[in-house]
């Protein structure tokens, strides 16, 4: 994805957000707007759950595919592992965005078995896109924070 798609999506999430947060009144005097990390953080959230679905996604789809089943499990794998990166643990020494990318990591792992283990299911190769576009808007407030 190109730095002007990331950056729509960037856009686009934020807007997201933004408009789904409680307005002023409704949160009350200590809320006075959402700042970067706050954004950050639901972001995360959001690719957090996206990578919970997607692996449970391949965990079906390993028991409705035996011929595919070990390169569907170990895309599940990969996507129950990414969700421990996807967090801002690392803000402070500067490596959050470099732990987010390790989730990104997994997924092209899983991208790379499904290629070489030549499996052709569509609603796969759709289902790790839709996650990549989640990863990308929370990996973009991440180093938008960090920078």
């Amino acid at each position: 994805m190109g730095s002007r798609n990331r950056i729509m999506v960037f856009a686009a999430t934020v807007l997201y957000l933004f408009l789904h947060f409680p307005s002023r009144t409704e949160a009350g005097a200590e809320l006075v707007a959402p700042n970067g990390k706050a954004i950050a953080e639901k972001a995360l959230e959001l690719a957090r759950k996206e990578s919970v679905h997607t692996s449970d996604f391949f965990t079906g789809s390993a028991h409705k595919n035996p011929a595919s089943k070990p390169v569907l499990q170990k895309c599940a794998s990969s996507f129950k592992q990414a969700v421990q990166f996807l967090n801002l643990s690392g803000l402070e020494g500067g490596t959050a965005s470099l732990d987010v990318h390790y989730a990104l990591d997994l997924a092209e792992y899983c991208r790379d078995a499904l290629s070489s283990g030549r499996v052709q299911i569509d609603s796969a190769t759709a289902r790790v896109q839709k996650w990549t576009a989640v990863y990308d808007a929370a990996q973009a407030t991440v180093v938008f924070l960090e920078n």
